[in-house]
């Protein structure tokens, strides 16, 4: 199997102490709820500001979106009079000063055709999230956590963010501004709202074709980004870079965010193998006679089964040599497995 590659970099925080164990520290994350107009889910709460109450959605306002999680979510809104929307809670466990914290959240603009047409606003328009920490509740106090801006998307996209707790947070908002564009009325769309103590990333697997370009970027945005492959280090101070896939290969990350968080990401990319699915082998035009797997870089076992679940063929070293003379034309089951990888790949192939 491909292993982890050890470089060095230890998950340790410059700002403050590590914490040795994952949570999230918001309660109700999917803002799960009765949905309706002016219903705010258990566990949050009417924000600060010229505001009008917010919604727990689907169903209202013509929003249908399926959720990203669970059965609801909440949108925020601002208007032409002035007025915008937003939520906080109190946290159970407050967050420490001094360490570092991962939030990932869903986000999506409503963007309905039939929401232009929704008297008298135009809701289907992008706008500002800003998400705020604070020791004791205030409108304008605390810290900013994150900030996401033109949240513009029509389908759910996760929305990640690093910060440094500056002072210990018992609060944190999530308000919503038009920010700086020539919209009169916006909305967003919210669920899933994780934070966390700031581990190493999961691990982000990718796989595509053989000889393929693939592109990889940091995260969140920071600076002394190092990129290392088998603990040499192949670029630095720059977000990306492209690797060409000719082979299973782990890339790993390291970088500082802007409030100094040492953050850590790994990158397993793997060859995806293409199989083909039909077989002309009795022709004498030699084409499409033998199980040609593109791209199999690493060893693997192969097994054929018929339409009645027999094995008619199997080798537990296949190596792109096998033809199928003596079967009938039918409908054939495949499974591939790729022991480096431990990865399996199943199917049909079609033996005309």
């Amino acid at each position: 199997m491909i292993k982890k590659l050890e470089i060095g970099i230890q998950c340790v925080l410059i700002c403050g102490t590590f914490q040795a164990f994952s949570q999230n520290y918001i309660t109700n994350p999917g803002f799960e709820g009765k949905d309706g107009i002016e219903v705010i889910p258990a566990d949050w709460f009417a924000g600060c500001g010229v505001m009008n109450t917010p919604d727990t959605q689907p169903g209202w306002w013509n929003v249908e979106n399926k959720p990203a999680e669970g059965k609801s979510y909440i949108d925020l809104l601002y208007k032409e009079d002035g007025t915008t929307e937003s939520v906080y809670q109190k946290l159970q466990t407050p967050l420490d000063s001094g360490a570092c914290y991962k939030i990932e959240i869903y986000l999506s603009q409503a963007c309905q055709d039939s929401i232009s047409g929704l008297y008298p606003y135009d809701l289907n328009h992008p706008g500002d999230l800003t998400i705020r920490g604070s020791e004791t509740f205030g409108c304008a106090t605390g810290q900013t956590c994150a900030f996401f801006e033109t949240v513009s998307n029509c389908q759910w996209k996760k929305y990640t963010a690093v910060f440094h707790a500056s002072e210990t947070i018992n609060y944190i908002y999530l308000e919503f501004k038009k920010g700086d564009n020539d919209f009169k009325n916006g909305s967003v769309l919210i669920d899933d709202f994780k934070l966390e103590n700031l581990f190493p990333f999961p691990d982000q697997v990718t796989e595509s074709e053989y000889a393929s370009t693939v592109m990889l970027s940091a995260l969140v945005d920071g600076t002394n980004n190092e990129w290392y492959y088998q603990g040499t280090l192949v670029a630095s101070d720059t977000s990306s870079i492209t690797v060409l896939l000719n082979h299973n290969q782990i890339i790993e990350l390291s970088y500082y965010t802007t409030d100094g968080c040492l953050v850590n990401e790994t990158f397993v990319l793997y060859v995806k193998p293409e199989v083909p699915n039909i077989l002309t082998a009795n022709d004498e035009d030699n084409i499409n006679n033998i199980f040609f797997i593109k791209g199999l870089i690493e060893e693997c076992s192969l097994s054929i089964l018929n339409r009645w679940g027999e094995v008619v063929f199997q080798d537990d070293f296949y190596d792109n040599n096998w033809s199928p003379e003596n079967l009938n034309d039918g409908v054939y089951f495949y499974s591939l497995y790729l022991k480096e990888s431990d990865r399996t790949f199943q199917g049909f192939v079609t033996i005309l």
